[in-house]
């Protein structure tokens, strides 16, 4: 008798399979796949792996300061000036309604040159942590909206501490729900952080198009920011849904 475990075990493995058969049909499907020469970009290696880690670099630092940016914004939202509220308002409605793309040419000439900002990758961090920092705003919106007004009067009937309010209540059901937003928000940086290549930003994107234009390897320089970007956002993936099993265990 198979065991819940096995089958679930045998079930990947089998979906695995029909994934990478199907990825395999369509690599011998593509006409040209005898003209691909991925040893071009061997003498290149060098310029990839410093694009990929710059776009870790870049995305880690673009979360941490696009939650600090989202946060006060949530607090901006919920200020009883108003001024301050409509101004978080407009702000996170700008930015809803603009491409990211647009967004980070516009940071790059409108803010980089009246500031004489030259450093292309700090104009990227800082386009891309203000770009996110409205989705991160949201995030917290419906996190502290998942505490009702009922579980704040019942802590302080029980003679709840600040400390045991927040660390056995608050803090436990807000990471809950932050954790996996958060992820998905830094899976979209991630990805996001190509577009800086319009800047001159040397991600990986940058990189790997730089290198598949000098070698004239472009199929295959997109096949490998297909796999190296996966080789991100997978285990990013996985983690969160290991974070995600660790803080179920809190309550």
């Amino acid at each position: 008798m198979i065991s819940d475990r096995q089958k679930r075990i045998l079930s990947f493995l089998t979906a695995l399979l029909i994934f990478g058969l199907f990825l395999a049909l369509i690599y011998f499907a593509f006409p040209g796949r005898k003209d691909l020469e991925f040893s071009k970009f061997l003498p290149w290696k060098n310029l990839v792996i410093k694009g990929w880690i710059l776009t870790i670099v870049v995305s880690i630092i673009v979360l941490i300061s696009s939650v600090i940016l989202g946060f006060l914004l949530y607090l901006l939202s919920k200020s009883k000036i108003l001024v301050f509220k409509y101004l978080a308002d407009i702000f996170t409605e700008v930015i809803f309604g603009s491409p990211l793309v647009v967004f980070i040419i516009l940071v790059f000439y409108f803010i980089g040159a009246p500031l004489n900002i030259d450093n292309r990758i700090v104009l990227g961090v800082i386009a891309l942590s203000l770009y996110m920092a409205p989705y991160m705003k949201n995030v917290f919106e419906g996190a502290m909206e998942s505490i009702d007004e009922m579980q704040y009067q019942a802590m302080t009937v029980f003679g709840f501490t600040n400390y045991q309010k927040y660390r056995y209540i608050i803090i436990p059901q807000l990471l809950k729900i932050l954790i996996p937003p958060f992820a998905g928000n830094l899976t979209f940086i991630v990805k996001g952080s190509s577009l800086l290549n319009f800047i001159g930003v040397p991600e990986l994107y940058n990189a790997i198009i730089t290198v598949g234009s000098t070698t004239y390897g472009v199929v295959e320089g997109y096949i490998f920011l297909f796999v190296m970007y996966l080789m991100i956002t997978i285990p990013l993936i996985r983690l969160t849904k290991y974070f995600e099993k660790k803080v179920a265990l809190w309550n």
